[in-house]
């Protein structure tokens, strides 16, 4: 995963839709703002930000494209770094809560296989920088006031990664103003939304019509999140759940439930209670009723819908997946267990006992994580596609520039991998495009626009158009000689012009006229 031109393990799921976003972006001419990326999606097309492409390591690695190899991806540096700063900062953390250095190597080395963390790392790769929110909870807990420039620089670096974190971060930092509250406030305020703001339009965040998504109420948080370990345990059983609230996977491990239950049982936790605790505990406890969110369940059963007020559906809508606000909160509780463990016990009782609960964290959870490491193919600088006819690139060679698909071809379950594949490395731009946040209107209008062209006929040229069944059947009424209409590698394409593109393949380039397709 760390070679740079290994790109086999991005192939599928939403790595391929991260990947081929930064290729998109690679691909395209400098713009404003300088997260713009305008081929991927064309009509649609929004930057590297909402495309979970990472622009804390797009925008440079795109100023060195020129000196990088091609293909090139940065996720596999990316996610050793998620895992050193997850380990230094929750190690920082320890020490701020006055955990010796070995007590607090092992608070970092919990917190590294934390199974929220590790279920993320192959599924959504932007979202593992999980160590932004551990950094939070350091700045927040620091007994030395941060300097000014530090709160400024985690907002800031968090918002070229992704906006959940962001949100969170935010989140702790206001709870942060409150507790140390002061005339230093006035400085940081406008330094850390004037750094957020700056970043957000740097990359492209903003431009897009609306960011509502559908499965606020679905993503969510389950009342029962301690217990529920969604196949992360082989000791403890997997408990019934709802269909969709594994986004709120918070399950903390047999180790940490351990550590939790002897610091209660042993008095550990009461002796933690101080003052300066209270704006962050305000903000973790607003944080997990956003994360249960307006539908809240407990094990398979759900407890009905809750009225929220508009402003609050409307946030639900832009994050969805709102169960993820529970991460701030697993891990105060992960490193916090270690901690009050490892000052509650003397050395010689508790180093053991967290080595022991270590080990047997670590072999309970294994089986999961060793899942994605299974599946993982050989290292290729090229992805496996389907699209294996000579045509697609006498297409490319040919001077077609453009994949459409009709109808629109977007978003989760969409079939964009392998045609974005062949566009971005055959110098196409497509419409064909699983993108974070789409524009409506945008939509509604490229759809209609597709419309009209079936009615009329009035299509592209230099286009290869991607069709279902009826749009296929609309196509026959303006077929021309020379057009292409067939089934090429299970896909039904049409070309104005495109019939010279099947000679000698054994493909008819006219079926509709009698011919036998392809």
């Amino acid at each position: 995963m760390l070679l740079p031109s290994n790109i086999a393990w991005l192939a599928s799921g939403d790595r391929a839709m991260h990947q081929l976003g930064w290729m998109f972006y690679r691909a395209a001419p400098w713009g404003w703002p300088p997260g713009a990326s305008p081929l991927l999606g064309i009509e649609l097309s929004s930057s590297i930000a909402l495309v979970d492409g990472l622009p804390l390591l797009a925008i440079p690695a795109k100023l060195l494209s020129p000196w990088l190899p091609e293909p090139f991806q940065y996720w596999g540096c990316w996610l050793l770094l998620s895992f050193m700063l997850q380990a230094g900062f929750a190690y920082a953390v320890a020490r701020e809560l006055a955990a010796g250095r070995r007590v607090a190597l092992f608070a970092a080395a919990f917190a590294v296989i934390t199974p929220a963390f590790l279920f993320r790392v192959p599924l959504h790769m932007a979202l593992s920088g999980h160590f932004v929110l551990i950094a939070g909870l350091y700045l927040y807990l620091r007994r030395r006031p941060p300097a000014l420039w530090m709160w400024p620089l985690l907002a800031g670096a968090t918002a070229a990664i992704h906006a959940t974190l962001l949100a969170m971060v935010l989140a702790l930092w206001v709870a942060a103003l409150v507790m140390r509250g002061g005339r230093r406030a006035l400085a940081e305020i406008p330094m850390v939304l004037g750094a957020t703001l700056l970043v957000l339009h740097l990359v492209g965040f903003f431009g897009v019509g609306s960011y509502a998504a559908s499965g606020y109420g679905d993503y969510k948080l389950n009342l029962a999140w301690p217990l529920l370990t969604y196949g992360w345990s082989v000791l403890l059983p997997d408990l019934p759940h709802t269909r969709l609230d594994y986004e709120g996977l918070s399950f903390p491990g047999i180790g940490i439930l351990a550590l939790l239950a002897i610091a209660l049982l042993s008095g550990a936790v009461p002796r933690a209670a101080q003052r300066r605790w209270l704006p962050l505990a305000l903000v973790l406890a607003g944080l997990v009723l956003f994360a249960v969110s307006k539908s809240p369940s407990i094990g398979p059963f759900d407890l009905g819908t809750l009225p929220v007020p508009s402003l609050v559906e409307t946030i639900g809508e832009a994050f969805r997946s709102t169960g993820r606000f529970v991460w701030p909160l697993l891990y105060l509780m992960t490193i916090g267990a270690v901690v009050l463990v490892g000052r509650r016990w003397r050395p010689r009782l508790a180093l053991p006992l967290l080595a022991v609960l270590f080990a047997a964290q670590l072999l309970d959870s294994a089986p999961a994580w060793h899942k994605f490491k299974a599946h993982l193919p050989a290292p290729a600088a090229v992805w496996p596609t389907p699209l294996t006819s000579p045509f697609w690139a006498r297409a490319a060679a040919a001077g077609y520039d453009r994949l459409r698909a009709i109808p629109n071809e977007t978003g989760f379950g969409s079939d964009f991998a392998a045609p974005g594949y062949y566009a971005v490395t055959h110098g196409m731009d497509t419409d064909i495009a699983y993108l974070g946040r789409l524009d409506p209107a945008a939509e509604a209008a490229l759809a209609a626009t597709k419309a009209a062209q079936l009615d009329t006929g009035a299509f592209e040229p230099r286009t290869l158009y991607l069709l279902d069944v009826p749009a296929a059947l609309a196509v026959m009424a303006h077929l021309a000689p020379g057009d292409l209409l067939a089934t090429i590698d299970g896909r039904i394409v049409f070309a104005r012009g495109g019939a010279p593109l099947v000679a000698d393949l054994g493909i008819d380039p006219m079926p509709a006229m009698g011919g036998r397709g392809g």
